[in-house]
Order: structure tokens, then C-alpha cells, then sequence
């Protein structure tokens, strides 16, 4: 920053406004770096009607994310206080607590102070007098109330807006405009340590899009307060490791201690990141709408297939597991059937007197899986041998002997020794011999024998052998597991007595087969076929676990499930890209429409597609050039019209013909003008004319009323023709007031022929007036008629005889005798009207200590001067007579 950058508090939030006198061009960075240091987030270029050549620079230099930039138009004429004090504000609320800096052109920086000061002004008007000296050298001493005692009087009864209307360019109006700055692709790097590099470490440069694409409010932390800069006092909102302005007041000549904040370094915007300013983006919608349908379809589709394959798959099952045990079953009752008709054939020769003889090596070699075969009968728990027959070459073969078989059957006496009371029963010999076999016993009533088969259980294992998820199980009477695929379980003499399929089969009196769904100790859930073998209780089961039934439609559901996700990554690829043809053209008709929002109608996009969108881009172009014309238009009416008038205008809201209001008429005139400009030359007179109604209608229009018309050196102005308040007497007299007090800061320093004194009278009237469009279709002039308006202008002329500058009537002063101090002046007669008239001059506000006391005073301070004699009439002897004053 230059040294001679000056700083001053800037409205409620904290701010601190710097002013610096604004260079050509901007040359480097260092300057950024410099206004980041200083927490100056909005930068703002002050213009005359010469320009400015700083915008372009920095409308491509300054980072949307993070500053703000405006351009501040100063009008030629005197600013109107409500241009001010509007522009103000609206600043305040886009900086918010960032600081400002203000780039003054040379020829504005003696107007600047002043300007700067309202703005100030705008935001705190009580600040107490010699403030602003302090800042302002120019505003030391009684310059200060003499340039801003008017505007601080203004101030103070104006509140902040809450809604703050957009300006317009005027002779007389400051106009304040955001400006669009450069977006995607800078890299400023960090403010704090310098400039940034790139990987091969030069400089890193500036790059710009064509258009803006994102506008972000910056986030700043609290800076000052307005009350701490001017009492020194620590702000309750200050961050404590901010740097604190100095106590004592500096100087123009001194350099001045700012704080200092972190900045954060600007992020790169990318062009998905525009659609978070929509709560609900349209590329988002499209991407969520088309991912759901195709999620809910597919998902139904395999689910709905799941579900009937599974119903399908589940009814297949239990076919194959109940055609196995049929199977089984049939299968078993016929091996057993055999098994014991070729025993009891044997049995016999055992009986026989005579022996068996040869018979019996015949059978076992016939035989070869029986290992035994023999009579026993039953003494207490205990078998006695009676006629045992063995398979001596096969124990031979297996490396076992007699007695090995006759231990395993002593073992298995108790459970051979039941056959007595169920006539027959099948039991594992596994576990007590080295051989995988079994045990048949039949007990024989005519004998009272127990007749006992060994037989080896490899023909019977086969049988039972795992199918595919299926598991073949025999069991007998007790539960004990007699055949089964796994010989572990076989050789630990499993017992499964507490199954839920066995103690079903157990109470179930059919013997064909049956299915049934069960769950085991362990909470595992089966399908179970069972068929009972109708010998010792023994049963043929076939079981297949549910989540093995179920495993192979899971595992095709999850493949689906699958597919359908890599479907639908696939999807969302296509449907982005295809949304990013409609979306970027939609984002950039957004960005366009914000720009003609803040007043930019030239916008820099044009069609891609051509499509419906496209046509939308062509026709918002066309528009955009024909608002701009349009604002053209409007700002060149509001040069002949009053602004209020040429929106409605422009609006179609005024038609021929006019409706009937209550407003306040003011007309004013300049005395002795005829004399006046016969000593100017023309060129003089326009000029001269020119000067004082600038003043003239500054008044006007800050008291919200509306110029009329020009007569000549005659101005007529309303209040409450357009748009009516209750404030509209009250304001009528506020403007002639402040007409009265411009006419004498107008008058300082003038005297003589080229600049002679001015004098003017006003008169105002309060009454019923038709408001509207006057004239034809080719040429219209919106004014007020009727007989208030031709009162008002009477009273006007008055102002000579009666030696005064204003004078409303008495309609006009029942409406404000609570507010304004004034004189009776003697009635009045004038053409048009049968009644006497009553006027009143208008001495000042009652509030005002400062005002004359009477008409006496009132004309020594305005230098009047008065000639106690009656007048009848206006003008010549010839004239007509307008008025007759009455004693």
C-alpha cells in the first residue's frame, strides 16, 4: 500500500474504509498482497464521467471467492443525501466486516472527503462533532457543520433499510454496481508468504475463463468496531490476536497502525462446484432420479427372480430328498429281509441233528459278508453261546480271530438282549470291532433262542453315501447310528436319539415315507425325509441343511446384485456426462441471469446445442440487449422525467387520462428574473439557470417529490401525485425549507451583474388535483390540474407584496401546524375564488431552535427587503388582476 493511503471506521460491523488515490493501471501482484494484508476484501473503484481504466485489471485480477468489487459512479452535480445514504448501506451489507478500499481518481480526491464523510455519516449519524476533523483536515473547524451539518441532519432520521432498491445513473445520483471478476483457474497462491510456484518453481500466472461462473460471499472474521477507533476501548468482538489500532487519533501525515488478519488461501472452483449454490442441482436430480429407477427395477426384477427360483429350487429339493429315502427305504427292507432269510435258512442246519456239515463253508463262501452267525439264548443280562457258525476265512484274512468277534458281541449283549421283548433289532458293531459291521439279532419264540447276524457293512455304507447336499442316514430303535457316509461317526457309536425328525418318526404309526422341517441342538435348521424299515423300531433318514438348500440362490442373488451395481456405475458415467450437456448450459443461464440481475446485460454466452435449450440461450441473449436498451432508454427519460414516472412508463402503468389524488403543489419563481438576464448573454443565463435548478431539485428529490415541470425560471413540483404518503405536506415544506437554506449557501460569494443574488418565492398548496397523462397519443406530459394547482401558483406571486419566501395556505397548514413554526399573513382574495383565503409564512420547523422568531427575522436573514405598502395587483396597470390583498 502506498503511504499515502488514509483510513477511516466504515458503518456498524467493524469495517475500516481505506481511500488511496487510484493509479492507472495495476501492474503486479505485490498490490494484491498488500490490500489482503491490511483484511480489504472489497475493493471499490470510484469514477467520474472521465472513467476509469483500473476495472478491466481487476475485474480479471480479483478472486470471486474471496473479493468483492464495485464501481462507485460520482455524479457532476451536488449529490442527492438519498443516493448516499442508499449506495452506503448497500456497501456496508456486500462487505460485510471486510475492509473496504476506495481507488480515488485525482480529479475527486478535494470532492472525496466530503463524500466519504456522509457514507461515514450514513451508518453512525450521532458521531460527535470534531470526529470527522480528525480525519479529514478539510473538515476541521466549522467546515464540518457547514458541509455536513445538513446531510447529518438527515441522516438521523433515517433508519438502516431493510430492503435497499437498486440506483440509477443521474446528474445528481451516486450510483454504486457490483462487478463481475474472474473465477475458475486463478492462483494467487497464499497473500501471506508470497507469491506461489509450480513444481518447476517460476511464478506462477494469473489465468482467466472468459466468464465468471461462481459468486461467493466471503466469510471474514470481525475486524474493529466503529466505537473502538474513536475511544481506544478493546471491542468485545475483536479477536484478541488481531492487531489494535493506536489510542492517539492520527494525522493525515502519520502512518497509520491497521489490523491485520489471516487470509486463507483461495481455493480453485471447479465447474461441478457452481451447482452447489442450488439446493437441489439439476445435474444431482437426473444423476438420483435415473440411479433410483434403475435400482428399484432391477433390484425388483432379482429379487422377484430370487424369490421364485427359491421357491422353485426349495420344491426340489424336497422331491429329491423324499425319492432318495423312498428309495433308500425300499432299498434296506430288502437287503434286511435277505440278510434275515438267509440267517434263519442257516439257523435251520445249525438245528439240524445232523450238523451243517459242509453247508456251512458252502454259505459263508456264498456269503461273505456275514462274519457270523449264531444261537443264543437269554440267562438273566447275559447271552450264552449255544450254536455259533464263523467266517474263519475272512477273520483270517482281516488278521482277526473268534475271540475278537465274540468280545465285540459281549460287549453288545444288553442291546442284543432287548431283541427278546422287540422280536428283532439292527445295531452297530463298529466301535467294538475292527471292521466297519453290524448286528441283527431275531428272537425266536418256538426256541426261545436269540438268533444273531454279523454281516460287514460295506454293501450297506455304499447305499448311504452323501448325494450332492442330501445326507442318508440309518438309525435303529435307540437312536444309535448304524449307517452313515462319515465312519467317524459310525466308530464313536453316535447315538441321535434327540433329533426332532426321530422322535417324529418314532411316534409317526405310518411306515411310508414322510418329510417334516426341524431344527437341531445347535439352532441349524434341516429338511427331513424319513421312511420306517418296519423292523426293531430302525428307520431310513435323509436330511439336507436349509442354508445349503438356499446357498446356491444366494450366491446367484449376490451375483446379480453385483452385476446390477456394475450396471449401475456404469449408468451414473453415462447419465453425468449426458447430464453435463443440459446442466452447463442451464448453470451458464443462471450465471447470465445473475449478471442481468445486478445490471451486466451484456452477457458473454452464446448456444451450443441445438436443441431446446439452445433456442432458451439465443432468445436470453436477445433479451439481455434489449434490457440494455431498455435501461438506456429509462436512463435517458430519467433525465426529462421523473424516474418514479419513467419506470411506469415503461411499465405500460400510464395510460391517457388521469385519476383524482390528494397531494401538496409547490411552485416557486425567481424575483426580478427579467431584470436579470437582460445583463447576461444567453449562453449565461442557461447556465446560470442550470446551477440554481440543480440546487433546486436536489431539494425536490430529497424530500421524495416530484419535479412537474420547468417554467421558464419557474419550477413547479408535487409531493403525493405518483405515489401518496402521509408524510406528503410535511415533506412539501421540508423541500422549500431546504431550498431556502440551499439559496443561501447558493447566493455565497455572488454579487454584481454576472452573478447577481437570488430571491425566489415558493408557494404551496395541500388539495384534491386529477394526476395523470396529459395531452395525446403522440405527445403526453404527466402533471397535476385543477383549482388547488391554480391556488398554489397564486400564492406564489404573493411572496413579493407580503416580503417573505415561502407561504402554503390554510389547507396545507391544518395538515402540519404541529410541526412548523409560522405567521399569519392578511387575507387574501384571488381570482377564481369567492372566498377570502388565509396564508401563512413559513418561519421554519418547531423544532428548530435555530429558526427566525418572526417575518421580521426572517427577512433580515434572507436580505429582503420590504415595502409596507398595500398591493392590489400583479404586474402592470394592463394585467389582470390575480389577487387583492384584504385588510
Amino acid at each position: 500500500m502506498p503511504s499515502s493511503t488514509k483510513y477511516i471506521p466504515f458503518g456498524p460491523n467493524g469495517a475500516v474504509a481505506f481511500w488511496a488515490q487510484a493509479n492507472d493501471r495495476i501492474h503486479n501482484q505485490d498490490e494484491l498482497r498488500a490490500w489482503a494484508d491490511l483484511g480489504i476484501r472489497t475493493v471499490v473503484c470510484v469514477f467520474s464521467e472521465k472513467g476509469s481504466a483500473l476495472v478491466t485489471d481487476l475485474e480479471e485480477m480479483l478472486h470471486a471467492g474471496e473479493w468483492k468489487l464495485f464501481a462507485l459512479e460520482i455524479p457532476p452535480g451536488p449529490e442527492t443525501n438519498e443516493s448516499v445514504f442508499l449506495s452506503s448501506w448497500k456497501l456496508i451489507s456486500a462487505a460485510a466486516k471486510s475492509n473496504i478500499l476506495f481507488l480515488i481518481p485525482e480529479e475527486l480526491l478535494e470532492r472525496w472527503e466530503v463524500i466519504l464523510s456522509k457514507m461515514v455519516i450514513s451508518s453512525y449519524p450521532h458521531i460527535a462533532s470534531g470526529e470527522l476533523g480528525a480525519w479529514f483536515p478539510s473538515l476541521q473547524g466549522e467546515e464540518e457543520a457547514k458541509l455536513l451539518g445538513e446531510f447529518k441532519s438527515y441522516a438521523s432520521r433515517k433508519r438502516a433499510p431493510k430492503e435497499i432498491p437498486d440506483g440509477a445513473r443521474g446528474e445528481f445520483s451516486v450510483f454504486l454496481k457490483e462487478l463481475p471478476l474472474a473465477v475458475s483457474g486463478i492462483e494467487l497462491g497464499l497473500f501471506k508468504n508470497g507469491q506461489s510456484k509450480d513444481t518447476n518453481g517460476k511464478k506462477k500466472v494469473p489465468k482467466f475463463q472468459d466468464r465468471p461462473e461462481e459468486f461467493r460471499t466471503l466469510e471474514s472474521k470481525p475486524v474493529i468496531s466503529f466505537d473502538t477507533v474513536f475511544s481506544g476501548e478493546k471491542s468485545e468482538n475483536a479477536d484478541p490476536s488481531e492487531t489494535k489500532v493506536e489510542e492517539t487519533k492520527p494525522t493525515t501525515s502519520e502512518k497509520k497502525n491497521i489490523p491485520k488478519r489471516e487470509t486463507p488461501p483461495p481455493t480453485p472452483i471447479s465447474d461441478s462446484e457452481l451447482a452447489t449454490s442450488a439446493k437441489f442441482p439439476l445435474q444431482l436430480k437426473l444423476m438420483a432420479v435415473i440411479s433410483l429407477l434403475l435400482t428399484v427395477t432391477v433390484s425388483t426384477v432379482i429379487l422377484y427372480a430370487s424369490s421364485e427360483f427359491k421357491k422353485n429350487y426349495e420344491v426340489r429339493v424336497l422331491e429329491t430328498n423324499f425319492s432318495l429315502v423312498n428309495i433308500l427305504g425300499i432299498k434296506v427292507k430288502s437287503d434286511l429281509k435277505d440278510i434275515r432269510d438267509k440267517g434263519k435258512t442257516l439257523t435251520e442246519k445249525l438245528l439240524d441233528p445232523k450238523g451243517p456239515g459242509a453247508y456251512a463253508d458252502l454259505f459263508f463262501r456264498n456269503e461273505p459278508d456275514f462274519l457270523l452267525a449264531g444261537i443264543y439264548s437269554a440267562e438273566g443280562d447275559k447271552l450264552k453261546k449255544r450254536v455259533v457258525l464263523y467266517n474263519d476265512s475272512y477273520l483270517e484274512g482281516i488278521s482277526s480271530n473268534r475271540e475278537e468277534l465274540d468280545a465285540a458281541i459281549s460287549q453288545k449283549e444288553s442291546s442284543l438282549i432287548k431283541s427278546v421283548q422287540s422280536g428283532g433289532r439292527i445295531d452297530n458293531l463298529t466301535p467294538n470291532f475292527k471292521e466297519p459291521s453290524f448286528t441283527i439279532s431275531v428272537y425266536d419264540p418256538q426256541s426261545k433262542s436269540i438268533l444273531v447276524y454279523i454281516i460287514r457293512s460295506e454293501r450297506l455304507l455304499a447305499v448311504f453315501q452323501k448325494q450332492d447336499i442330501n445326507v442318508p442316514f440309518l438309525i435303529n430303535g435307540d437312536g444309535d447310528l448304524i449307517a452313515h457316509h462319515d465312519l467317524q461317526l459310525l466308530a464313536s457309536q453316535t447315538n441321535w436319539a434327540d433329533l426332532p425328525i426321530f422322535e417324529t418318526m418314532l411316534s409317526s404309526v405310518r411306515e411310508d415315507s414322510q418329510q417334516t422341517r426341524y431344527e437341531d441342538s445347535n439352532k441349524i435348521k434341516y429338511y427331513g425325509s424319513y421312511q420306517k424299515l418296519g423292523f426293531g423300531g430302525a428307520g431310513v433318514i435323509v436330511s439336507v441343511p436349509e442354508e445349503k438348500v438356499f446357498e446356491m440362490v444366494y450366491r446367484i442373488q449376490t451375483k446379480n446384485l453385483l452385476i446390477m451395481a456394475i450396471a449401475l456405475c456404469i449408468a451414473l458415467i453415462i447419465v453425468f456426462f449426458l447430464a453435463r450437456t443440459i446442466t452447463i448450459p442451464v448453470l451458464k443461464l443462471l450465471t447470465a441471469t445473475v449478471e442481468i440481475a445486478k445490471g451486466n446485460f451484456r452477457i458473454g454466452i452464446r448456444s451450443t446445442t441445438k436443441d431446446e435449450i439452445g433456442v432458451l440461450t439465443d432468445y436470453f441473449v436477445s433479451m439481455g440487449k434489449g434490457l440494455e436498451e431498455r435501461e438506456k432508454v429509462k436512463d435517458a427519460l430519467g433525465r426529462f422525467v421523473n424516474k418514479e414516472i419513467a419506470e411506469m412508463v415503461l411499465n405500460k402503468e400510464l395510460t391517457l387520462g388521469g385519476e383524482r389524488k390528494m397531494c401538496a403543489i409547490f411552485f416557486s419563481d425567481i424575483r426580478s428574473f427579467t431584470a436579470i438576464s437582460e445583463k447576461l448573454q444567453p449562453e449565461e443565463v442557461v447556465e446560470f439557470l442550470n446551477e440554481y435548478m440543480t440546487e433546486m431539485v436536489r431539494c425536490v428529490n430529497d424530500t421524495h417529490g416530484i419535479v412537474d415541470k420547468f417554467i421558464g425560471d419557474a419550477i413547479m413540483a408535487t409531493w403525493g401525485a405518483v405515489r401518496s404518503s402521509d408524510q406528503d405536506a410535511e415533506n412539501a415544506v421540508n423541500g422549500a425549507l431546504l431550498m431556502r437554506t440551499a439559496l443561501l449557501k447558493f447566493n455565497e460569494g455572488r454579487g454584481g451583474d454576472k452573478k447577481p443574488i437570488i430571491r425566489i418565492g415558493c408557494g404551496l398548496n395541500f388539495g384534491p388535483v386529477i394526476a395523470g397523462q396529459i395531452g395525446s397519443e403522440e405527445r403526453l406530459e404527466y402533471t397535476v390540474i385543477g383549482d388547488a394547482v391554480n391556488l398554489a401558483s397564486r400564492v406564489e406571486a404573493l411572496n413579493k407584496p407580503f416580503g417573505t419566501d415561502v407561504l402554503i395556505t390554510q389547507d396545507l397548514y391544518d395538515r402540519v401546524r404541529d410541526i412548523f413554526a409560522v405567521e399569519k399573513m392578511q387575507s387574501i382574495k384571488v381570482k377564481g375564488k369567492e372566498e377570502p383565503q388565509t396564508i401563512y409564512a413559513v418561519l421554519g420547523r418547531k423544532d428548530d431552535m435555530d429558526r427566525p422568531k418572526d417575518v421580521h427575522e426572517l427577512r433580515r436573514r434572507l436580505g429582503i427587503e420590504y415595502e409596507s405598502k398595500k398591493k392590489t395587483k400583479t404586474g402592470d396597470e394592463e394585467e389582470e388582476l390575480k389577487y387583492e390583498i384584504l385588510d
